[in-house]
């Protein structure tokens, strides 16, 4: 999925994308989140995963284990990004890359 929000408009990801930088999350947790929850990435299992992980609490397969276990909120995310895309194409708006 294409995601609405990127480093530029996202606080929580341009912290997520800077923890990345300093080697503290892998690329392969990053590029899950950012894939997973395109529309709202500040939801309250995502935020305590990502604390955990930084805390050295779990691992990172744990959390995305965990996370995909999440089915209503990644449903619920797809469903939301879906819709925007079409309310945008009767509108007429350009996408947001």
């Amino acid at each position: 999925m294409k995601t609405l929000h990127n480093t530029k408009n996202c606080n929580y990801r341009k912290y997520l994308h800077k923890q990345l930088k300093h080697g503290k999350i892998s690329g392969k947790f990053y590029k899950f989140l950012c894939r997973n929850f395109p529309y709202r990435l500040t939801s309250r299992k995502v935020m305590v995963c990502v604390n955990n992980i930084l805390n050295g609490t779990i691992t990172e397969e744990l959390a995305i284990t965990a996370l995909q276990k999440e089915e209503n909120e990644l449903r619920r995310q797809k469903e939301m990004m879906q819709s925007n895309i079409e309310c945008r194409k009767k509108i007429g708006w350009k996408q947001i890359n």
